[in-house]
């Protein structure tokens, strides 16, 4: 909920309506980066995503882990970039070109560090022009 807030304005700006679909679970961790973590999802589903869409956040549990999922319907990344987006400055040719879309090519690599200092594991599935989903897991706490 907090990074949702924290990104609420700008996807205001662009008539984006963020879904969730969300089942508690317990994960332990830094509360204020794992809201970091989020907050790059969203942002990353929000810059790429045309206006008047929507981007759905859901997680389940399975096997002990906590599965999270960012899905936008935006512009994808290509079958050859999928492999990099987690590199250091990495940006696809698409992300350079489009307009309005600044970075530096840091926030997925920063998100990859966030959840391996977790325990976990970060993945993304992509398909161009039809969106994508980035995937986290995330051990469960057990009480």
């Amino acid at each position: 909920d907090n990074a949702i807030h924290y990104v609420t304005p700008l996807a205001n700006k662009k008539h984006i309506v963020i879904i969730k679909n969300i089942h508690e679970a317990r994960v332990r961790g830094n509360k204020d980066s794992l809201t970091s973590l989020l907050v790059i999802l969203f942002d990353n589903a929000i810059k790429y995503s045309p206006d008047k869409s929507t981007i759905t956040v859901s997680c389940e549990k399975l096997d002990g882990s906590l599965i999270l999922s960012v899905t936008d319907k935006g512009i994808g990344i290509g079958e050859k970039d999928v492999p990099h987006v987690f590199d250091r400055f990495y940006r696809t040719d698409k992300a350079r070109s489009k307009m309005g879309a600044g970075g530096y090519g840091l926030g997925l690599s920063i998100a990859k560090q966030i959840v391996e200092i977790h325990h976990g594991k970060i993945t993304v599935q992509s398909r161009e022009h039809k969106g994508t989903t980035t995937l986290v897991r995330l051990p469960i706490v057990f009480s």
